[in-house]
């Protein structure tokens, strides 16, 4: 039994040596997590009054726990998907800005986002330029890391759009790679919250209105692959005015 003990070691050594490389290899950036990135931007969050993406530059996920029972059997992910979301959304990563987008765009931390949502009586000057910038965007874009099924053909990932930190809408996102460019097939909402973001007096309510109409079109079901840039037809989301 004494001489057994050295081999054990060994083997409870490599297994977890195995189990390491594997969580390394499973959380590595790549080219295809940046593809599904761009092809969410572009098909969920572009239109014709957006010329400017804010990104926030570290993931976020709605949940520590992976993608749950009901969003999960909504978008029908396959085993593979939901079990590589999990592992790779167990931590928060910082994203490495390498975004090829049709407009420019800027990382922000949170940090910064705080220093312009809650104003005080002076502003300093970088939190005027980042509400510049919301005002031609749709708002903040929050992203998950993408968990891939094991053919590398489809994907999920977690997808939040807010535009002063209390109004906005979460949606999980489920794409399809088909030939060879990714485009969202299926998306199930996570939340939707809507408030009156830059102090809009009595006279523009009017104008409000049309934005929660907007809202609610983000989580209405349809099958058209990009649905959520079809609101792009319309006001967008939580927009100042």
């Amino acid at each position: 039994m004494i001489r057994q003990r050295p081999t054990r070691w060994a083997l409870a050594l490599g297994l977890l040596l195995v189990a390491a490389c594997l969580a390394i290899w499973a959380v590595q950036w790549n080219s295809e997590e940046y593809a599904v990135y761009e092809a969410a931007i572009r098909e969920a969050f572009s239109g014709e009054d957006v010329s400017y993406y804010v990104i926030l530059d570290t993931t976020q996920p709605v949940g520590r726990f992976g993608v749950s029972n009901f969003h999960s059997q909504r978008l029908g992910l396959p085993f593979s998907a939901r079990a590589s979301y999990t592992t790779r959304n167990l931590f928060r990563f910082h994203i490495p800005p390498r975004f090829r987008l049709p407009h420019p765009f800027t990382m922000v931390s949170q940090e910064q986002l705080d220093k312009a949502y809650h104003s005080g009586q002076i502003d300093p000057p970088n939190a005027l330029d980042l509400r510049a910038l919301l005002r031609r965007s749709w708002g903040v874009i929050t992203l998950s890391r993408v968990g891939f099924d094991l053919g590398g053909k489809h994907a999920v990932v977690y997808a939040q759009l807010t535009y002063c930190g209390l109004c906005g809408e979460g949606t999980y996102l489920y794409l399809s790679k088909e030939t060879g460019a990714w485009h969202i097939v299926g998306r199930a909402g996570t939340w939707i919250s809507y408030a009156d973001c830059w102090g809009h007096d009595p006279a523009t309510r009017w104008v409000l209105f049309s934005d929660i109409i907007c809202v609610v079109w983000l989580l209405m079901p349809s099958s058209s692959p990009g649905s959520l840039g079809s609101v792009s037809v319309s006001s967008s989301a939580c927009r100042g005015h």
